[in-house]
């Protein structure tokens, strides 16, 4: 009888979606150093930086310092990764979710506390939502990210497609981009060529402008569709006394794009 073909191992699967990423190292030597950091953060137990992958992988202890000096490589275009890395996603997940025809982009922003006085981009940072376990004032990174939503486990998923520390670098003191001006650059990045909404929470007034103005000066008209303004405030309604807080901030508003 003929031999049955044997399924893929995982790590092959793993090995053909990372393959695809080559195209944005100019050296094999700097895309097998990111093959080896990639491994490492799929496989260690902890969450203790470069040295959890050391052990991860048990490497030699001497090649932590060149492990390290691969996170600061010239070698690396890291937009041109964001971009193959958005199409990877596009292809290793057939089913992801349409809203008439279009793909669904969230975008969101985290601020992730740290505590190293000579670590890169530390600022201090605002909160707006404050609470007796959240100060109100942190330091700490603000990172933006952008998503794809897809079907997976009989639920939904939002896969990550690009993310980056958008305060606290200045390249620039002629620099006027406001947050959702590098969240729209984000966008750009990825160059993802089939039309999509975008969803995001805007705290502006002026944010929803801006969105607006992207859609006009958008090569295709199609490719940003500035969608539903709405507050959560919208009508002022009495509370009754006990009631339980709104989940939103009076400036807040969501708005699909």
């Amino acid at each position: 009888m003929p031999d049955r073909e044997q399924p893929q191992s995982l790590w092959a699967i793993w090995w053909n979606a990372i393959l695809v990423l080559r195209p944005a190292f100019s050296r094999l030597r700097t895309f097998m150093w990111f093959v080896t950091a990639v491994a490492g953060l799929t496989v260690r137990l902890e969450l203790l930086g470069v040295t959890s992958i050391v052990r991860a992988l048990n490497l030699r202890p001497r090649l932590y310092t060149k492990l390290l000096a691969h996170f600061h490589s010239s070698g690396i275009k890291l937009d041109r990764l964001s971009a193959l890395w958005a199409q990877a996603v596009l292809q290793l997940f057939p089913s992801p979710v349409r809203v008439n025809g279009r793909l669904v982009l969230v975008g969101d922003g985290i601020k992730a506390p740290k505590r190293g006085k000579k670590m890169p981009a530390v600022k201090l940072l605002h909160q707006q939502s404050e609470s007796n376990t959240k100060p109100e004032y942190i330091m700490g990174h603000s990172m933006q990210a952008v998503g794809l939503l897809v079907h997976a486990a009989k639920s939904v998923f939002s896969v990550p497609l690009a993310v980056r520390i958008h305060e606290g670098l200045v390249w620039s003191n002629r620099d006027k981009r406001t947050l959702l001006d590098k969240m729209l650059g984000l966008l750009d990045i990825l160059a993802i060529k089939v039309p999509f909404y975008f969803v995001c929470l805007l705290r502006h007034r002026q944010d929803g402008a801006r969105l607006a103005q992207a859609r006009q000066s958008s090569g295709d008209p199609g490719q940003i569709q500035c969608g539903g303004l709405r507050s959560r405030h919208a009508e002022e309604r009495p509370k009754e006394k006990g009631a339980p807080q709104d989940l939103w901030p009076e400036k807040e508003a969501q708005i699909i794009a």
